[in-house]
This record gives structure tokens, C-alpha cells and sequence, in this order.
């Protein structure tokens, strides 16, 4: 079975792009530029101590280095993921070298015309990156057993320019969407250094979560006070070290239990709860059921999906994953039942680049008037 989960590295082009279930909190730090689109559910993200909520068909754009996590708000939350290196976009343009953005959409702006095509690209470029990982094994396999060798993410280096083109078009679209929102970081050697000291301190408890940990052990780790410990690590991430640790816990306990046959109160001893009393406690207040109805409820649904560094991808061959992607590349798709002259279509063209030029002028007077302010 095949997975939205491919990685495409050829040149000076080089991105990874995925669709997954959206669980708990886990928090992520990275160094690339992350586009989310929500495709079904609803998502709380947690980005500089700030939440934002979103919908059906919003989008989130991070900056690199942005520490955030999701948090699904209904079961069957799944989102596209877009990553790039900051230095892609630098190649067309400097402002991008040291410049940090944020932008996220609602329902009064997530059908303005960038945010559409941006959809659209990104609907239509996991579609074909599916396509090509699929031909790619057909060829592969011609004359060889139909066993396929498993890969949590699947590489595509042979140069394709269908991709490559659908790429920059995406790249295009993201410079007119992020341009005016950037500018220009005040951080500093310390503030650096209270980045690199935080992610130590997540990665240790990544690492001991099932283990006993104290906000001792982790102000330690930092060299901090447990007040200040405490106070930083609210900051940094918006929620407290013993809602981090919680989160991690749960998540663990919510992977086992539809994933093996243990026993829930196994279950509750391995992912660091002190009894199964505190685990059914916490369980029923995050998820609104027992560990047992959420078992049983969960191995009910034929899950296509894979586990693999804590994120659950979703099968290429999804219904409702492949409905929702036909929807955004629908837009721009020729009924060939209906006959329309090349003068029409390209009327339609125009229209288009019209509104997004009268979007994008719109938020650039925006960021022109702020910066006078």
C-alpha cells in the first residue's frame, strides 16, 4: 500500500510533502517553511506561545524555526503538509534570507483568490508526486515479485520536470502570499541561545516522558530556577511543562490502544501514569471517553494509514482524502463535454490574475501604511 509521503530532492529543488491524521499535541521544530492545509476537521495549532483554530480548507504558513504543535479538535482531522527550506525562496528573492512571516486563514479569507490557487497547486502536486512514486514502481517491478519493500517516506530523485513545474508555480503563489507579511527578526545572541536551550529541553522529554520527570529535571537541563523554568517553558510553547507531558502521554496511550491488543492497564503503567485510575482521569477528560470505547470505536474503522515517527499518514488511495483534493484541482478543470472557445478561457485567465493582483496590491498598501504608522 501506498502513503502521502514523499520527499522530492533533485538540484536546487528539494521539498517533502505529506497528508496525515492529526492526533495530540506534539511539538515540532524544524528549519523549513511549513504550509498546512486543514482537508477535513478542525485543528488547534500552538506556534509562539499563540493558538490559532482552523477550519476545513484553511491554511497555515509557518516560518522556519517556529517551535508549534497541532491538536485535532474532531476525530479524522487530517491536514496537507508542504516543507521548504527558506533558502529556495532566498534564491528568488533576499528578503527571504533573514526575514521571519506568519500567516494563517479564516472564513472571511481563506476563498481569496492566493489562497485558492495555493490549494490548487498543492492538491494537484501531491496528486502527481502519488502518480510518479506509482509509475515509478510499475517500471521497477516489471519482471520482479509484487512484493513491495517498505518505506516510511518515499523518495523521488529522478528528475521530473511536470513537478518541478508545479513546484515553482507554488513558490510563485507562496512569494506573492508571504512578501507582505515579512520582516525583519529583532532576535539576538541570547534569545538564540533560549532557542537552543528549549529544544534541549523538549528533546529530553521526547525521550523520558514514560519515566518519571520533574520541572526539576528539566530546569536543570537549562540551568534555570523551577520558576523560571516554568515561566520559559509557558512562553516558548503556550502551555505549562505538566500539559506537555500529559499530551505526550496520551498520545503514546491513544496509539497503543488501537494499535495493540495490552491490557489498559499495561497500557497506563508503560506511558508513565502512576495508576490506571489518573489514566482513565486524564483520558476521559481530553478525548470526552473511556480507553476502552476509544479501542473499541477505533478498531471499528479500517484505518489505511501508517505510523511512523509519530505521525499517521494517510493511504494514496483514500476516498474521501482523494475526494477532497479533486475538489481544489476542480476549479480549474475543463468539462471537455463543454465546448469553450480558447477566447472565454483566456478571458478566465485574465480574470483571475486580476484579482490576485487586486488582492496582493491591496495587502501591500496595507503593509505600507503600517510601516508609516
Amino acid at each position: 500500500m501506498d502513503f502521502f509521503n514523499y520527499a522530492y530532492d533533485h538540484g536546487h529543488i528539494q521539498f517533502s510533502q505529506y497528508i496525515y491524521r492529526i492526533g495530540t499535541y506534539h511539538y515540532n521544530w524544524h528549519p523549513e517553511i511549513e504550509i498546512l492545509v486543514v482537508l477535513q476537521g478542525r485543528v488547534e495549532v500552538c506556534h509562539d506561545s499563540e493558538y490559532t483554530n482552523l477550519g476545513v480548507n484553511d491554511i497555515i504558513i509557518l516560518p522556519p524555526q517556529c517551535g508549534h504543535a497541532t491538536l485535532a479538535l474532531e476525530p479524522d482531522t487530517m491536514a496537507m503538509v508542504l516543507h521548504l527550506h527558506p533558502s529556495i525562496l532566498a534564491q528568488y528573492d533576499r528578503v527571504f534570507r533573514q526575514s521571519t512571516f506568519f500567516v494563517t486563514t479564516d472564513e472571511g479569507t481563506q476563498n481569496l483568490p492566493l489562497y485558492v490557487a495555493l490549494r490548487e497547486q498543492l492538491g494537484r502536486l501531491i496528486l502527481l508526486l502519488a502518480k510518479v512514486q506509482e509509475d515509478q514502481f510499475d517500471m521497477a517491478s516489471l519482471n520482479k515479485s509484487n512484493n513491495r519493500s517498505f518505506n516510511a517516506t518515499t523518495l523521488i530523485d529522478i528528475p521530473n520536470l511536470s513537478i518541478e513545474h508545479l513546484f515553482l508555480q507554488v513558490l510563485e503563489t507562496l512569494t506573492a502570499i508571504l512578501l507582505p507579511h515579512t520582516h525583519e527578526p529583532q532576535g539576538n545572541p541570547v534569545a538564540i541561545q533560549q532557542e537552543a536551550t528549549f529544544e534541549k529541553m523538549i528533546t529530553y522529554i521526547d525521550k523520558h516522558y514514560k519515566e518519571s520527570i520533574t520541572l526539576g529535571d528539566i530546569a536543570s537541563i537549562g540551568g534555570y530556577t523551577e520558576s523560571y523554568a516554568s515561566q520559559f517553558f509557558k512562553r516558548q510553547l503556550g502551555i505549562s511543562f505538566k500539559t506537555y507531558l500529559l499530551r505526550m502521554r496520551l498520545r503514546d496511550a491513544a496509539v497503543q490502544l488501537v494499535n495493540t491488543k495490552q491490557q489498559v492497564v499495561d497500557i497506563a503503567n508503560q506511558c508513565g501514569f502512576s495508576d490506571v485510575k489518573s489514566f482513565n482521569t486524564a483520558f476521559r477528560k481530553h478525548f470526552h471517553t473511556t480507553p476502552s470505547e476509544y479501542r473499541r470505536i477505533a478498531t471499528k474503522v479500517e484505518r489505511q494509514t501508517m505510523m511512523d515517527n509519530w505521525k499517521e499518514y494517510i493511504a494514496s488511495d483514500d476516498v474521501s482524502i482523494n475526494q477532497c483534493l479533486q475538489l481544489y484541482i476542480a476549479p480549474i478543470e475543463v468539462d471537455k463535454t463543454e465546448r469553450i472557445s480558447e477566447h472565454d478561457l483566456s478571458l478566465a485567465t485574465v480574470q483571475q490574475i486580476k484579482s490576485q493582483l487586486e488582492d496582493t496590491l491591496k495587502q501591500l498598501d496595507m503593509a505600507l501604511n503600517s510601516n508609516k504608522g
